[in-house]
């Protein structure tokens, strides 16, 4: 039983530990929360003071564990359950996730925190307008948590809804005028032409003092967008330059060889791979797009997923976290080229695993995953699922090179983007592994020439359907309907309807981004 005096030291230990964990001495709270927990089991606060830090260090697994060992002693704890949730979500278990916050949400249906990380899987799913649901449930107990609003504000711009985002952003702007990722969302949907008013705003927040240089990198990159839309190439390429320059300093530990290895590794791996050349007549359980970033994967997603028969999962981590991890295991590529009969069970489990996952978004639809970079996986898609559907987007490689190099990307995700003479040699390598892969898998792969779509946007589209080996279906002509969340910095171009005005605008960049030419074709 405890006692009072218990209780005291039990609150004034978990003040210390709460400070050691809001200054980032994770080990240290997971240390001696551990030693506070053999004498009193039953406290949920030390369950989450442990599991809360293991999700800091990125230790999810231990984080799950910890999180489950409370519920154990105390079943059903709300709190528990709640970042037992936020932990699957993160290891995108995100059926696992749905079941735990459901849990409490079943007795507790005002529990923003429930509420929010609800909200934040059924966006992972692209489920916007579900998620949209539960971001206003959560902001009518809390109207004042800018990360919530922020993530309403994205929902809305996934489905397209722009003006509901714009009112969502200027409350934002009112309330929290320092807040620069408002400023990031609504620089990426807004037309300035003519309008400088904003532009001004954020060229004032430069010079506030004590600005952060990640604050700086996302202003240089929001006004260098204004400065494009006002057909400024000079100042936009200006900001540009500020802003790349700027997020490649902030980058720690860039290794080019190490980012690139999965670009020029399978040319080794499959070198003598000899792949089955028939191409399949079913319809395709999963359909894959990929390419560079920027070459029109969104808009070709967008057009399939108009069909009846198709779930669009925009850009999911599934292949990427699955096969990064076996990647490195001189046994999984050995067992996945190995024409050996005995391997089949390992190839067959592992193919029930990816899909399990993949039915996460929708069990009856096909799923269409648009990460661009799963180029890299092709030589393991085929080999697993021969009947999937490839479509390859391709764009001109210097209009490709400018739209990457004008945008920054979620985290730190494509380091080499941001350096000029790294995006050139990224941009070669992609070219000689595609050159690759069309050679070992002629016919299984689907050349979409963005050039050719947005010019031909109805003969393109029917050539793209017929290939995924669907019926024809005139949804597919008016993607501007689709409420398929977009969830990249595509997101205004691809609501719009479809126009070149794109094509070629590396040429007025020529003079001022010097390193466009030296790419080629």
């Amino acid at each position: 039983m405890i006692t009072r005096e218990d209780i005291l030291f039990i609150t004034k230990e978990t003040k210390k530990l709460q400070n050691f964990f809001e200054n980032g001495y994770y080990e240290k709270v997971i240390n001696k929360t551990k030693i506070l927990l053999k004498k009193f089991p039953n406290q949920p606060i030390l369950y989450n003071l442990i599991g809360l830090s293991y999700k800091q260090l990125n230790k999810f697994e231990l984080a799950e564990k910890t999180f489950k060992s409370g519920l154990e002693v105390i079943p059903n704890n709300t709190s528990i359950l709640v970042n037992l949730g936020a932990t699957y979500r993160l290891q995108e278990k995100f059926n696992e996730a749905k079941k735990t916050l459901e849990q409490v949400l079943e007795t507790d249906q005002k529990n923003f925190n429930a509420l929010v990380n609800y909200a934040n899987v059924l966006k992972d799913l692209n489920q916007n307008l579900k998620a949209i649901d539960y971001y206003n449930k959560a902001l009518t107990i809390n109207n004042k948590n800018q990360t919530l609003k922020i993530n309403l504000a994205s929902s809305y711009q996934m489905i397209g809804d722009f003006e509901k985002s714009k009112e969502i952003l200027r409350n934002i702007h009112s309330e929290f005028p320092q807040n620069v990722l408002a400023d990031q969302m609504f620089s990426s949907i807004h037309k300035y032409d003519n309008d400088q008013t904003h532009q001004k705003e954020m060229l004032e927040k430069l010079n506030r003092e004590n600005i952060t240089p990640n604050d700086k990198m996302i202003l240089y990159f929001s006004i260098a967008k204004s400065f494009s839309d006002q057909k400024n190439p000079e100042m936009s390429s200006k900001y540009f330059i500020k802003a790349n320059d700027l997020k490649f300093s902030l980058i720690k530990n860039f290794d080019f060889e190490k980012q690139t290895k999965y670009l020029t590794n399978p040319k080794h791996i499959f070198k003598d791979f000899v792949f089955d050349q028939n191409t399949s007549t079913k319809k395709p359980e999963l359909i894959f797009i990929v390419g560079l970033p920027r070459s029109g994967t969104t808009l070709t997603h967008q057009i399939i997923s108009s069909h009846s028969q198709i779930f669009g999962a925009g850009e999911s981590p599934i292949l990427k976290n699955v096969f990064v991890k076996k990647f490195e295991n001189d046994d999984f590529i050995k067992n996945m080229i190995s024409l050996d009969n005995n391997q089949n069970e390992f190839k067959e489990n592992l193919k029930i695993e990816l899909l399990d996952l993949f039915k996460q978004y929708d069990n009856n639809l096909i799923i269409l995953d648009k990460a661009p970079l799963n180029l890299v996986w092709l030589g393991f898609i085929h080999i697993l699922f021969p009947t999937a559907k490839i479509i390859h987007c391709k764009r001109n490689l210097k209009d490709t090179a400018l739209s990457i190099y004008k945008n920054t990307f979620e985290g730190w995700a494509l380091p080499w983007s941001y350096n000029q003479e790294y995006l050139v040699k990224f941009i070669n390598l992609y070219k000689e592994l595609m050159a690759f892969w069309h050679s070992k898998m002629p016919g299984y792969i689907y050349d979409c020439h963005y050039e050719k779509l947005v010019n031909d946007p109805i003969e393109e589209t029917k050539k793209l359907i017929k290939f995924c080996n669907l019926e024809w279906e005139e949804n597919c002509l008016d993607h501007t309907k689709n409420k398929t969340g977009i969830k990249t910095v595509s997101i205004e171009q691809a609501r719009n309807p479809i126009y070149n005005k794109s094509v070629n605008l590396s040429e007025s960049y020529l003079k001022y981004l010097h390193f466009l030419n030296k790419i080629s074709e």
